[in-house]
């Protein structure tokens, strides 16, 4: 398993921008970074490489974090597997003055098969539907993240 933070606040350069953690919190002995492990992963990247082969199974990403921006409006935040967004992962909450926070979090297990590796990144989401008209988008602002956890675990073969 691996946890990597941060800590003090952190503004994206823009509303599609992957998060780069400050560091790793936890690092269990089955994940030896960038080692030969099951997982590839430097710190102040925003890839987090989890290796097929030899390492097919299932895993569980968890993320945690406080979010503003400078901007009153929609603010969102998702998980990327290989530049594609999976949108059960996709939370967008409302800021309705610049630096309020508000708490998002996900939750995603996930299978890796034996034909190759999965890139991993948390983002955020350039826009989101429109509740009332979902094929109308909204814009998001510019996220600021902070108290952030990504948790990566591979919890069975």
């Amino acid at each position: 398993m691996i946890q990597t933070i941060i800590n003090e606040p952190l503004v994206l350069s823009s509303n599609t921008s992957p998060i780069i953690f400050d560091a790793v919190n936890i690092i269990t002995g089955s994940t030896p970074c960038s080692f030969g492990g099951w997982l590839d992963y430097e710190n102040g990247s925003p890839l987090f490489k989890i290796l097929g082969k030899g390492y097919t199974g299932y895993y569980n990403a968890n993320f945690s974090a406080s979010i503003s921006s400078t901007t009153a409006g929609v603010v969102a935040i998702g998980l990327y597997e290989d530049g594609i967004l999976l949108p059960d992962t996709v939370r967008a909450v409302t800021i309705d003055a610049p630096g309020d926070y508000e708490t998002v979090s996900f939750n995603r297990k996930f299978q890796v098969c034996k034909c190759g590796n999965t890139n991993l990144t948390v983002g955020a989401v350039g826009s989101v539907p429109t509740p009332t008209d979902p094929t109308t988008p909204i814009v998001t602002q510019i996220p600021i993240i902070t108290n952030a956890t990504f948790n990566l675990a591979r919890t069975s073969n």
